[in-house]
This record gives C-alpha cells, sequence and structure tokens, in this order.
C-alpha cells in the first residue's frame, strides 16, 4: 500500500512541474516596439529594464529576444506573461510576441 501511495505522489510531483514548463518556459512575452527616424525602441512589459535601440526593428528584436533569455536564466520563477489584451499600445508602436526559447 505504501509503496502504491508513493508512485502516486510520484505522478502527482511530474504533472505539476510539467504544467509550471509549459505554462512559463513555452510561452512567448510581449515586447512593445516604438519605431523613429532613428530606428527601433523597444520596452519588455514583463521585464521592465529590458528596452533596446537598434537601427531595424529586426535587430532591435534579436536584442530584446537576447535580453530575455538572458534574464530568465537569472529567475528561479520567471515571471508569466502578461496576456496581450491586457497591454495598452501607445501610437507608433506595435506590440510583437517574443518566445524567448
Amino acid at each position: 500500500m505504501d509503496e502504491h501511495k508513493r508512485r502516486e505522489m510520484d505522478k502527482m510531483d511530474d504533472m505539476f512541474r510539467m504544467q509550471y514548463s509549459i505554462s512559463v518556459e513555452n510561452q512567448p512575452y510581449p515586447v512593445l516596439c516604438t519605431l523613429s527616424a532613428d530606428g527601433c525602441t523597444t520596452h519588455v512589459p514583463d521585464f521592465p529594464k529590458i528596452t533596446t535601440q537598434a537601427a531595424s526593428l529586426d535587430a532591435a528584436l534579436l536584442e530584446a529576444k537576447q535580453q530575455i533569455q538572458k534574464a530568465l536564466r537569472q529567475y528561479k520563477n520567471p515571471p508569466i506573461p502578461t496576456k496581450q489584451e491586457q497591454i495598452v499600445v501607445p501610437q507608433n508602436s506595435v506590440l510583437v510576441l517574443v518566445k524567448a526559447s
């Protein structure tokens, strides 16, 4: 009977770990991109310290993705990505979802 309980508890532990990894690590993070004559500036709402500026949208998004990956390695429990409908997109900006993995 005790062995049966241990196996079932192990299954539950696996389920909870799997659910967490699916919900956070595999979801994209929203990135606000503002275009100007100088290029593109990005801001990541879930990581307020991450901002990038580059000559093109592609270069700015690549830099943002790299900084998100770096930030995720520093968190034991990374933030859950904010839903797009909860983000206010300013004029001259677009919202891009960036998958960190």
